[in-house]
């Protein structure tokens, strides 16, 4: 048969990391990958937009997409354009959203929602679509029906990673050339283990695992990692460091293999603190950045988001990625009552450290499906899904929104400023890579977005949401293309060219 895996774009509303970096989805690689027998095409409509073309030249039996939260119109939108193209078409969604909220997916236009790891579910509906059979025995996958929602049994999670095909990033192939994350290109991206243990009331990484670490051997990993051409490479785990005899044993394999790439990886402080010998390890293999949520600099803010770490324990965490040469991409959560002395605050702690060469200022958001959004679900501002893209206010504040969106810009431009000087980014090695003015573009683009982000509150959802989700309405109307957007659209139209 022939399968159409489709990676949505993320909403028009959607600001932050949409503009200034373009992945790999890795995930419909693995999923590709676990259906070796059938014509699998990829479709990055981050890169390509072109899907009445693609269904057209391809004609393809099955389309499935993946779903992040601000995905979920444009996941809709993708299987609409599908059942209209052939009606016999099979659709089927999964990713995090589709797992922690299928209502949002209940739709006819969708056949099957897959629930969890969703790789042993795809295989068995292609199999049962390829029979003519039913998917009521398929664990884990909400089945739209007529309005409702038919759950079939939950699925186990898996102990491992290991029965998870390699990537076949082939499937890729035509876009590998304008993959980047932030001033690095051209990058790949590995997921070597899923799930986090630890309890923040605002991730919903460990809802989706349930708590629980999944891990891929280091073994596979490292044979993944030889098939990877790029040099750069983006660990997409939400964890790895979490079980260090795992990353012990995949540094001595990288080694033995003769590997030679550079990282960037995520990781806790407190593990960092409780592993620096195997940090001084990774970063003479070639980790040149960790992603640590330091959140915030005051020990009663950490313990508002059950973090369950402290301000002591980031500076120390701090102090050995200083030892060991690695650079800190920081995450702080501007909390609903900050004002531009919480600001400043979080400057002057970045701007004496100089190892945070780049810092992440994350409005709280609660998420669907995280305790935090189960806190604040009578306070929501609206439920529009493009806005829970960790850069809109969607709570109640204590300063008016546009006063807020005001100072994350004047913030913001001193986290560009700062990344420059400290990571050198005028020498000509990365000056002139192709990517830059798409970079650069992304920036400015963010910035007039974050101009008028209080409006994109006000624009309704374009599909109903679950009425369970008692959050305050939005009204308004969709705002129209200004000519900054057109003047931006035409300059990244030529640029893709």
């Amino acid at each position: 048969m022939k399968i159409l895996l489709v990676y949505p774009p993320s909403g028009e509303l959607t600001m932050g990391l949409k503009h200034l970096s373009k992945v790999e989805p890795l995930g419909l690689e693995t999923i590709g990958a676990a259906v070796p027998d059938h014509d699998v095409r990829l479709l990055d409509m981050e890169l390509d937009t072109d899907l009445a073309g693609a269904l057209e030249r391809f004609q393809p039996d099955i389309v499935g997409a993946s779903s992040q939260i601000v995905q979920t119109y444009s996941a809709r939108r993708v299987f609409k354009t599908a059942k209209e193209f052939n009606p016999k078409i099979l659709t089927v969604v999964g990713g995090h959203h589709a797992s922690l909220v299928p209502e949002d997916f209940n739709d006819p236009m969708i056949d099957a929602i897959v629930l969890g790891e969703g790789v042993p579910a795809f295989q068995e509906i292609v199999e049962r679509h390829r029979q003519r059979r039913d998917f009521s025995d398929v664990l884990g996958v909400a089945l739209p029906n007529q309005g409702r929602l038919d759950f079939t049994p939950p699925r186990p999670m898996p102990t491992s990673l290991d029965h998870q095909a390699l990537p076949n990033r082939t499937l890729s192939a035509d876009y590998r050339s304008r993959y980047f994350y932030l001033f690095e290109s051209p990058v790949a991206s590995i997921q070597t283990s899923m799930g986090c243990t630890f309890p923040c009331n605002f991730c919903s990484c460990q809802k989706f695992s349930k708590r629980h670490f999944i891990a891929r051997s280091p073994e596979l990993i490292v044979e993944d990692l030889s098939r990877i051409k790029e040099k750069f490479v983006l660990f997409c785990d939400d964890h790895s460091f979490i079980d260090p005899r795992r990353m012990e044993r995949l540094h001595d394999l990288i080694v033995e293999r003769g590997i030679r790439k550079h990282y960037f990886v995520y990781s806790r402080a407190d593990c960092i603190v409780q592993n620096p010998r195997l940090f001084e390890k990774w970063a003479r293999i070639g980790v040149e950045v960790v992603m640590t949520g330091l959140e915030a600099v005051e020990d009663s803010e950490l313990g508002t988001l059950n973090k369950r770490s402290s301000v002591e324990t980031n500076e120390r965490a701090l102090e050995i990625l200083h030892r060991c040469g690695v650079g800190v991409s920081a995450g702080f959560v501007v909390l609903p009552d900050f004002t531009e002395q919480d600001f400043e605050r979080i400057d002057r702690y970045v701007k004496a450290r100089p190892n945070i060469v780049l810092t992440e200022l994350t409005p709280l958001t609660p998420l669907p499906g995280t305790d935090l959004h189960h806190e604040y679900r009578e306070k929501l501002l609206t439920d529009h899904r493009e806005v829970y893209d960790l850069a809109h206010f969607v709570v109640p504040t204590a300063l008016p929104q546009p006063e807020l969106y005001r100072l994350l810009r004047k913030y913001y431009w001193r986290v560009v400023l700062r990344a420059i000087k400290r990571l050198r980014l005028y020498r000509p090695q990365y000056a002139f890579k192709k990517h830059i003015p798409r970079l650069i573009l992304g920036t400015i683009r963010v910035a007039l977005m974050m101009r008028r982000a209080s409006n994109s509150l006000q624009t309704p959802p374009p599909y109903p949401h679950p009425p369970a989700k008692k959050q305050a309405s939005a009204a308004g109307h969709p705002r129209r293309s200004t000519e900054s957007d057109i003047l931006l659209e035409g300059i990244e139209s030529s640029l893709r060219e």
